[in-house]
């Protein structure tokens, strides 16, 4: 009787064994099978909603475009076709030395594409693998493409614009000059990208044309801002037959350090007397500071406007920066008040602009900038001090504003270089307020201009810290506590509680 009980049991226990044994096995592999289908679905998703389900929690939305250009991209008619080529191979990874200029741009550029709404079209090519895209995109070969490996092309309506990824960036000229390295200080991806996709579907709207060749400052930042206005720019040379061409919306003269010629002094009159439109920037530097600009101020002087040689010492605490005589805030004229919502703009080495000693009745001439009550004129000094010169303290004019009553040909002078010179914008980016002054001041001339208003932030660099609005820190507590301690605690005690109703089965 016992012999027989327990080779009942054994055959129990057998039982029983064999049976944990499949279920032990069916567990391992259903454990297994989860895992590679959720795997799978994660390859799925990622091949086909990856770029959808991606999310930009950076202060800055480095990698998100902004509601202004979204707009943008929602006014486009339908049926318009905006193609974005890389002239590269898309990188796997930013983090490399020679892919970091992209890592601000590939990711935004994705953001257009999702939310271009099929409307504009993101891809990546090697030229030396695919030279037939050169054709393609360039029949005429106009751009010369095949020296831009590395470059993005924007493409609509037959026309192109070529973007260097440099270009998107804000750079420090000085550091660049000392040790001739690219110092990125802001991001201008999407101002640079929205404003040439603008270009592209608009159309330029009119042309300007900027000096080139007396000595001027860099005009990139310059350039970029009349772009994003929906101006052309072209460098009219300094050459013995200057011209201003006659489709010249606007003539920009950037801080020279050196004077206009006869030639130019005769041409530019014209220009102005025929309705022309003239903005001129001239600052106080170590390279100018000896310059009389004799042709120059017989230019302003039809316009009743005198650039002084000598420089702006602010002595009221409450407009200086820093506590620097030379930098500091001016008071805008109330006759352009609504061109800023600012109430002061920022002035940096400024020169006196005075009334003319003659005075042309067919102009106009009014005060834009003005310094408080309690400056004064200084001149350069050893060690680089200002030395103050004879003269009263008082109100002095570091922007003027004329136009002629008949013809309507304006001039705006700047008696500072911080309204359009790189090394300003390389410091104070384009989102600067002395920037949209200065934009204001050119639709204000060119009221074609007006129409191209996408205000579009400059973006900091370096700024992938987390947004607190969108992940605060008792957020990210509960999101802790939540997959980190009470989820798992629901998975086991699901797991216990199946296997104790499964085990006596």
């Amino acid at each position: 009787m016992s012999i027989i009980n327990k080779s009942s049991n054994n055959a129990k226990k057998k039982h029983v064994n064999e049976r944990a044994h499949q279920m032990k096995i069916y567990s391992i592999g259903s454990v297994v099978l989860l895992g590679l289908i959720i795997l799978l679905i994660n390859v799925i998703l990622d091949v086909f909603l990856g770029k959808n389900l991606t999310f930009d929690f950076s202060i800055e939305h480095s990698n998100s475009i902004t509601e202004a250009s979204e707009q943008f991209l929602d006014s486009i008619p339908d049926g318009t076709k905006i193609r974005i080529v890389g002239l590269f191979l898309r990188p796997s990874s930013t983090d490399e030395t020679q892919y970091q200029q992209y890592q601000y741009i590939i990711p935004l550029l994705d953001d257009y594409a999702k939310k271009g709404k099929g409307k504009v079209t993101v891809e990546y090519t090697d030229i030396t693998m695919n030279p037939g895209i050169i054709s393609e995109l360039d029949p005429t070969g106009s751009y010369d493409l095949s020296s831009k490996a590395g470059q993005f092309v924007v493409s609509c309506n037959g026309k192109l614009n070529v973007i260097n990824p440099i270009n998107c960036y804000t750079i420090d000229t000085d550091y660049l000059a000392k040790y001739d390295v690219y110092m990125a200080t802001a991001n201008n991806t999407e101002y640079t990208f929205t404003n040439a996709m603008m270009s592209l579907v608009k159309g330029y709207s009119s042309k300007a044309y900027v000096i080139a060749g007396n000595k001027e400052v860099g005009t990139t930042q310059l350039k970029r801002m009349l772009n994003g206005l929906g101006m052309e720019t072209n460098d009219l040379d300094v050459v013995s037959g200057f011209k201003v061409p006659d489709d010249c919306s606007l003539l920009v003269l950037n801080c020279p350090d050196t004077d206009i010629t006869e030639t130019m002094y005769v041409e530019m009159k014209a220009y102005v007397a025929r309705g022309g439109k003239v903005i001129v920037a001239v600052g106080y530097n170590n390279d100018n500071v000896n310059e009389p600009y004799t042709n120059l101020n017989r230019f302003l002087g039809e316009m009743n406007i005198n650039i002084e040689r000598c420089m702006v010492s602010e002595n009221d605490p409450t407009y200086q920066l820093n506590t620097q005589i030379n930098d500091s805030l001016a008071d805008i004229a109330q006759g352009f008040a609504d061109f800023s919502e600012e109430k002061k703009m920022h002035i940096t080495l400024a020169r006196p602009l005075s009334p003319a000693s003659t005075v042309n009745a067919e102009f106009t001439t009014v005060p834009v900038l003005m310094t408080s009550k309690k400056a004064t004129r200084s001149v350069a000094g050893e060690n680089n001090t200002a030395k103050q010169i004879e003269g009263e303290a008082g109100v002095i004019n570091v922007a003027m504003y004329a136009a002629n009553i008949e013809t309507r040909g304006e001039v705006f002078v700047f008696g500072t270089e911080n309204f359009t010179s790189d090394l300003y914008y390389s410091e104070f980016t384009l989102s600067d307020k002395d920037a949209g002054f200065f934009r204001a001041c050119v639709r204000s001339m060119v009221p074609t201009t007006a129409s191209y208003n996408i205000d579009i932030p400059v973006k900091k660099i370096d700024s992938y810290m987390l947004a607190e609005d969108k992940a605060t820190t008792s957020m990210s507590t509960v999101m802790m506590i939540v997959f980190m301690i009470v989820l798992p605690i629901i998975c086991s005690t699901a797991a216990v509680i199946v296997y104790n109703k499964r085990k006596n089965l």
